[in-house]
């Protein structure tokens, strides 16, 4: 019985080092404060860029007049409500 609760716990052990030695290879860190911290940045990345989404449209520049570019994000509200996208 003995060896066998070693044996578990042998097993946990290696699989917890190659979890950490994944972590490090795939994203540089096994490191758990520094992995929320990303984590926690991204999420507030992405939420500024849906708010952006929301209100800002893409519109063809041949729409409004500007050169060397292919598209611009105007304000929605600079639109009138019964035009679409």
């Amino acid at each position: 019985m003995e060896n066998s609760q070693e044996e578990q716990l042998e097993s946990q052990i290696v699989t917890l080092y190659k979890e950490k030695e994944e972590l490090e290879s795939e994203i540089g860190t096994s490191d758990i404060d520094l992995i929320i911290k990303e984590f926690e940045s991204l999420e507030k990345e992405l939420s500024y860029l849906y708010s952006f989404k929301e209100n800002y449209r893409k519109v063809p520049t041949n729409s409004i007049q500007i050169e060397s570019i292919r598209a611009a994000y105007i304000p929605n509200h600079r639109f009138h409500k019964n035009n679409t996208r």
